[in-house]
């Protein structure tokens, strides 16, 4: 314990990133995370359906019948547990639709649709570990995913079922075995981390979060995915302390939350979900310049078959890959440590869809 007088180093570590924030130039002009807040006045023709039975699903539902882009929103509740959270956000007065499906009417609710999002079926268990995560996930991503590929092949896909790392891979390989892969159109969210990343460097930095941006690289859960904190804007100048401490504190957020209550994140989570798909949806309808993080099937390292990098989307999904920057030499070395992780993951994933094509076949 400090004595009076006496500050603790985590205390003066905060201190000194405020004073290097303050100081820092922030003339620099922010990303645009707002999607929908720079498009034109004018109705949106996108269709959305969210498969799943999460809290977030519902949350992101709410924030998606604000935007201008969105015209319809299917949701296919997978534990019919979603029912009466629909129907009061249908009450809401703005101008996209949304309308309910049974998980066996699937058929007509991906009927002419532009973006599937595939979520949650349960609130995530922040205690489980990676590996009891995608066993409690794994048959309902490859039963859903098989579907998605028949009946709505042309869709822009976004995974958000944890853990994405594993999941996208999923998702990936089920297309290409039913002959409907195309990996720039199949993309793995890292949104939920990315802002989550960002809030805790712009409150550590006394900063606005909207006005800050973080890029990531790596996978896409947290045992994975790196922050880019040398590449931020407007602020970059972090001392290794500082860089250290803001990593794990995104790193140890579940573990916290997990000491107040099991379940895990579900407002931030809705929140993060609706804005990638924003800007998919602005993608879709023809804006420029709209960039994020994403995990994709990626050439970026060719020891990587999927990977997390900064994305431009466009009409097509994915435009434009920018790849790794030039990353500080931690940076470095925390994607040399996730590279091992990724490729478990991905050959989990492999395994688990060859198990269930197994299973099916013999059930048939």
């Amino acid at each position: 314990m400090p004595i009076d007088g006496e500050k603790t180093k985590s205390a003066m570590d905060k201190e000194n990133m405020q004073k290097s924030g303050k100081q820092a130039n922030i003339n620099v002009k922010p990303e645009l995370k707002d999607y929908d807040s720079f498009l034109p006045e004018r109705k949106g023709d996108i269709k959305v359906c969210m498969i799943g039975s999460s809290d977030s699903l519902t949350y992101a539902v709410v924030l998606l019948k604000q935007s201008r882009l969105i015209k319809q929103i299917h949701v296919v509740d997978t534990k019919d547990s979603l029912a009466s959270a629909i129907l009061d956000a249908n009450h809401i007065d703005t101008s996209p639709r949304i309308k309910y499906f049974k998980r066996n009417h699937l058929k007509q609710a991906l009927k002419e649709i532009n973006i599937i999002a595939l979520m949650d079926e349960t609130n995530p268990d922040v205690n489980l570990s990676f590996t009891a995560q995608f066993e409690t996930t794994s048959s309902y991503v490859c039963e859903m995913a098989e579907q998605m590929a028949q009946l709505s092949s042309e869709s822009l896909v976004a995974v958000f079922t944890r853990p994405v790392t594993a999941t996208l891979p999923i998702v990936s390989e089920i297309y290409k075995l039913a002959g409907w892969w195309d990996p720039d159109r199949i993309i793995g969210s890292t949104a939920f981390d990315r802002m989550r990343m960002e809030a805790i460097t712009a409150n550590l930095l006394d900063l606005n979060p909207a006005f800050l941006s973080v890029p990531m690289v790596g996978g896409a859960d947290s045992n994975t995915i790196v922050p880019l904190l040398s590449c931020a804007t407007p602020i970059n100048q972090f001392t290794n302390a500082q860089a250290d401490m803001l990593f794990q504190s995104l790193r140890s957020s579940d573990k916290e939350m997990a000491n107040i209550e099991c379940r895990g994140p579900t407002l931030s989570d809705g929140a993060a979900v609706a804005k990638l798909i924003l800007a998919l949806a602005g993608g879709l309808s023809g804006f420029k310049n709209i960039v994020s993080s994403a995990y994709v099937r990626s050439n970026v390292l060719p020891v990587c078959r999927f990977f997390t990098s900064e994305l431009q989307f466009g009409p097509g999904g994915v435009q434009k890959n920018f790849g790794l920057p030039k990353m500080s030499a931690s940076e470095t070395v925390l994607v040399e440590q996730a590279i091992p992780l990724i490729n478990e993951y991905i050959h989990m994933a492999i395994r688990a869809v060859t198990i269930n094509r197994h299973i099916t076949l013999r059930n048939v």
